[in-house]
């Protein structure tokens, strides 16, 4: 009777703190790294849902791949950009169907936000270029200068044909997912392991070498001479 008081007391006494063990040791767990298919499913929720039958095979890809891709979608993006804004800009010309749309005016409003922060624009370019868009919209009449609101025009609406371009953009990149990565990301990686391991690993001859000179000791032939005589 009296065994069993003190093993009924014992456990009581074991019991929360190894409640409280494992509540640290769950709490204290680290957040696991975000996976290859974690990544590709944050990306397709950005997407229309027609676009996925494309990008959902990228979940099980190699992480090269993925990073090809990436790499592909945002090239896709800053070429038609700003091949886009200069074509406009030097030719004096803007696609009426896209210039008058309200997405020009949404992306005149953001890179507005962008140029002002930056300095290359005022305040006055970007009001003066969401008026022109209004009165384009509504008159179908352009009536700009040569100045900062005109440029911002001409990226927004270089923008809005980006935006537009968004199923092309992402079946070219899917496309040529594979060959990038075998011409352009692999290359890259290998050699920059290559470096990096050569610029980590010592030259263990050349330490051997300096430390058997400056230590004194005998050349093991010589020792072995030695011990036969």
């Amino acid at each position: 009777m009296l065994r069993r008081t003190i093993l009924q007391a014992t456990q009581h006494r074991i019991a929360p703190s190894s409640r409280t063990f494992a509540r640290r040791q769950f709490a204290t767990q680290p957040t696991p790294p975000p996976t290859s298919a974690s990544r590709i499913d944050r990306f397709n929720r950005r997407l229309p849902k027609f676009l996925h039958k494309y990008t959902s095979a990228l979940a099980s890809a190699p992480l090269s791949h993925i990073t090809s891709f990436l790499i592909l979608h945002e090239l896709t993006a800053i070429i038609p950009l700003f091949g886009l804004a200069a074509t406009f800009h030097y030719t004096h010309w803007l696609p009426s169907w896209f210039a008058e749309g309200a997405w020009v005016l949404a992306g005149v409003e953001q890179f507005g936000k962008y140029f002002k922060r930056k300095g290359w624009i005022r305040s006055e370019d970007v009001a003066e270029a969401e008026a022109e868009v209004e009165l384009r919209r509504r008159d179908h009449v352009w009536n700009l200068g040569e100045g900062g609101a005109r440029v911002l025009v001409e990226f927004a609406t270089a923008y809005t044909i980006t935006k537009v371009l968004l199923p092309v953009r992402i079946v070219f990149s899917v496309w040529g997912t594979p060959g990038f990565a075998m011409w352009a990301v692999l290359p890259v990686t290998r050699r920059f392991k290559t470096v990096f391991v050569r610029a980590k690993k010592p030259d263990v001859k050349q330490a051997a070498g300096t430390g058997v000179r400056e230590g004194g000791a005998v050349p093991l032939k010589a020792a072995e001479k030695v011990t036969k005589s």
